[in-house]
């Protein structure tokens, strides 16, 4: 296949749309024919390069949101109609959409954070979301939903008919888990001082609940706050000061670790070496870390809101994301239980193994090819 993939989203490769982006291209590169949309810039960091994958640029410029927006609603449908596309893929509907589709276009959705998190954007950027992309989203082909939480949540806020919708759950990248990196290593790289409590997510607040996190902890009896590290990794954001402003005053301050952005060469290691993988975000459309923690072998503890109940499954322990005593109790349960830290663990082995990115992009292409099928019969 011919496919065309708006990448202007990519963010520096530094935003789980990036990591998305890299995923799919990856995998569908192995087989079909891409050309990509992205700006300079992104293409030259962009890590997946191969003979069948070819950048079309666009100008620097228009990365400023406004004009991007513009761009992309009203100039790319008329680059689209000039070419000859089996497959066109907008990897983030929440974002950039088009005024006009070709019947084989594919909007991925992601989330609705917005709707359940106040203040996550500026009221321009709700104008955006709650007005002009329902807008045009509704005029799309086929839009996949990366949960059932998302197409659930697609059909209340924004009144998309059913049929519309596809669920295609995400994947996640075994290869970025593999790596010879050993605990004692990984510890002195970041001059961890203890075994340690791990969340890997941009540091944005409040939806990502660092805070509530921190606060549980400082809730936990001495003897473990004292034997255990609370390690956080992923890049500032929105919000993120008022994060870093409160651990300056924190009992626990000394047991917490902010390790900034981390290169995917070592985030297996710091996976594989937890104790338990905490994921307290108030609102995940999917949630790649809980996949990537359960097939790191560690159990996982997670929010009971959004999609993360229904990836986790029965591996998962879940708790009320704004009630410390309950993350603070559930820590200590599995702490305390060796047990239920094995059982945790060999199910979430199990459970990832329905996931994966292969699957992702077989239902996809499956659906684009029935589409055309159903439009030829009926033409």
């Amino acid at each position: 296949m011919n496919i065309l993939i708006s990448a202007l989203v990519f963010d520096e490769g530094k935003s789980g749309i990036a990591d998305y982006l890299i995923s799919i291209c990856h995998e569908l590169s192995k087989k079909h024919k891409l050309e990509l949309l992205m700006h300079p810039s992104d293409a030259e960091i962009f890590p997946v390069k191969n003979e069948n994958i070819r950048f079309r640029y666009v100008k620097e410029y228009l990365k400023r949101p406004i004009l991007s927006m513009f761009w992309h609603l009203y100039i790319l449908p008329m680059i689209i109609r000039s070419n000859n596309y089996d497959l066109i893929l907008l990897p983030a509907g929440n974002r950039r959409l088009l005024a006009r589709y070709p019947e084989q276009t594919v909007v991925i959705f992601h989330d609705l954070a917005q709707y359940y998190v106040p203040d996550k954007f500026d009221r321009l950027r709700m104008f955006y979301v709650k007005t002009v992309i329902p807008h045009y989203l509704r005029k799309a082909p086929c839009v996949m939903a990366i949960s059932e939480n998302t197409k659930n949540d697609l059909i209340r806020y924004y009144n998309l008919p059913l049929e519309s919708i596809e669920v295609n759950y995400n994947g996640y990248d075994p290869r970025k888990l593999e790596n010879t990196i050993t605990g004692s290593e990984v510890r002195h790289l970041y001059n961890l001082r203890h075994p340690y409590l791990y969340y890997n997510s941009r540091i944005e607040h409040p939806v990502k609940n660092h805070l509530h996190l921190i606060r549980a902890f400082e809730l936990l009896p001495d003897e473990v706050k004292e034997s255990y590290d609370l390690v956080f990794s992923g890049a500032e954001r929105r919000g993120s000061g008022i994060v870093f402003k409160y651990v300056k005053d924190s009992p626990v301050k000394n047991n917490i670790r902010f390790l900034g952005y981390v290169d995917p060469g070592v985030q297996g290691a710091l996976y594989r070496n937890a104790d338990l993988y905490l994921f307290p975000s108030l609102y995940e459309g999917f949630g790649i870390s809980l996949l990537e923690a359960m097939a790191s072998g560690i159990p996982v503890l997670c929010s009971n809101r959004s999609s993360l109940p229904e990836i986790g499954g029965d591996a998962v322990l879940t708790f009320d994301p704004e009630m410390h005593a309950d993350i603070a109790a559930k820590i200590l349960l599995v702490i305390n239980n060796p047990k239920l830290r094995q059982r945790m663990i060999e199910r979430g082995l199990s459970r990832v193994r329905q996931f994966s990115w292969q699957n992702h992009i077989d239902k996809m292409l499956s659906l684009v090819e029935n589409r055309v099928r159903q439009k030829k019969e009926f033409s």
